[in-house]
């Protein structure tokens, strides 16, 4: 099999869960292009907050990345592509059922010029699913899973299904790619996110079993005497995370609470007056008292940072996975490394590329693919590929300037 740096990768996803997964392939050294519209590409292009044209969600999403921007409907253009798809290692895309084909560049065609390739599919209910013909983003599979009522109805401000799905395909996709590597045979992935989000709901579903078919926001672990957010005297807030028992026991022994032992993993309305205690005793002390209180000890307690106190720690403690990077378009941006660390794939936070422009290597690509001079500047005069990297300008209503 390839090392991930000869990896070849055309990504035709949008938004989250195919660039997620193609990032990681992207970070570990595989070359991954984007294939874009030539009208105005990804849609994450678009996404405010944008400084200098360039969207946080392409910086987060784009970096490592080349980008070709194609009028995938064309014929001519199809061919040039299908030459690059034959080159191919993995592709992913997260169409609905029978775009691909429709463009030329469905699994069974690819197939066909390129048996090893790993081909990966990202929709909401499975390519094969007539569901899928329908729209579905995050929130709408986190409400028919039934997560969305376990959790009071909060829409969180991470899309769980997203990031769940994306995790699931890179997972597929390495296991395709060491597939390939004993076999010598390509593989279609076909990402569901649905069933990915039924699959990180198990350890609920499976409670709900348990419990008889009834499974509420009381019926979970949290918030139990020992695994709780409780309010400090300066109105921050400690997170208990104490599941042990020995470790809650400790707490009680040091704060002269041995009484408290019996509250554990309970909740509220079983031992109210021992809440209220739990209660008084952390707001005895601010914060920061608290945090040298708890310096010298493991109990599983920390406190509630704000993002700027938690990027800043971050910051200081972590440098390859969160560092600031000067970039030549978007300037000084917050960039986040990938957590995979493997001693012979290296990953240096201050050597990533910015995210292209859109269709900044097309012209590049189409050379590869075959395409002439000649021919690749009648494409672009056409509007069929797009070659003048000029900025695109956002076509979507920006967020309300804060106070």
């Amino acid at each position: 099999m390839k090392p991930i740096s000869e990896l070849l990768v055309l990504d035709f996803s949008r938004y989250l869960p195919g660039g997620y997964a193609t990032q990681v392939l992207a970070d570990m050294g595989a070359r991954v292009i984007k294939i874009e519209d030539t009208d105005k590409g990804d849609l994450c292009r678009h996404d405010y907050p944008i400084r200098n044209n360039v969207s946080f969600y392409i910086s987060a999403l784009g970096r490592n990345k080349e980008s070709a921007s194609l009028n995938l409907k064309n014929t001519e253009v199809q061919s040039y592509l299908q030459e690059m798809a034959k080159k191919a290692d993995v592709i992913v895309e997260s169409f609905r059922p029978g775009v691909t084909k429709k463009l030329g560049v469905d699994y069974e065609t690819i197939r066909s010029i390129n048996p090893t390739v790993v081909y990966c599919s990202i929709t909401g209910y499975g390519e094969f699913d007539p569901r899928s013909l329908r729209v579905s983003h995050d929130v709408c599979v986190q409400a028919t899973t039934g997560y969305l009522d376990i959790n009071g109805g909060v829409i969180t401000p991470l899309p769980l299904v997203d990031v769940a799905a994306h995790s699931v395909a890179t997972q597929a996709i390495f296991a395709a790619l060491y597939q390939r590597g004993a076999t010598g045979q390509g593989a279609y992935v076909d990402i569901s996110m649905f069933d990915t989000f039924v699959w990180w709901n198990s350890l609920i579903d499976s409670r709900w079993s348990f419990n008889g078919g009834q499974c509420t926001a009381d019926d979970l672990d949290s918030p139990s005497g020992a695994n709780n957010l409780y309010e400090t005297k300066d109105g921050r807030y400690l997170a208990f995370s104490m599941i042990e028992k020995k470790f809650w026991d400790g707490f009680c022994d040091s704060v002269n609470a041995p009484e408290l032992k019996v509250v554990h993993l309970h909740r509220r309305w079983e031992y109210p007056a021992e809440f209220e205690r739990i209660e008084a005793i952390v707001k005895s002390r601010t914060l920061a008292e608290w945090e040298e209180f708890f310096a010298d000890k493991d109990f599983g307690v920390e406190p509630v940072l704000s993002k700027d106190e938690g990027i800043a720690r971050i910051l200081e403690q972590e440098p390859n996975m969160m560092r600031y990077v000067d970039f030549p378009r978007a300037g000084r941006v917050l960039q986040t490394g990938i957590p995979h660390q493997v001693s012979s794939i290296p990953f240096d936070l201050s050597t990533v590329r910015e995210c292209p422009a859109l269709g900044e290597q097309t012209e590049q690509f189409l050379k590869e693919a075959g395409a002439s001079d000649e021919t690749i500047a009648r494409l672009g005069e056409a509007g069929l590929v797009g070659l003048n990297n000029a900025p695109v300008e956002p076509d979507r209503i920006p967020l309300a300037p804060r106070a």
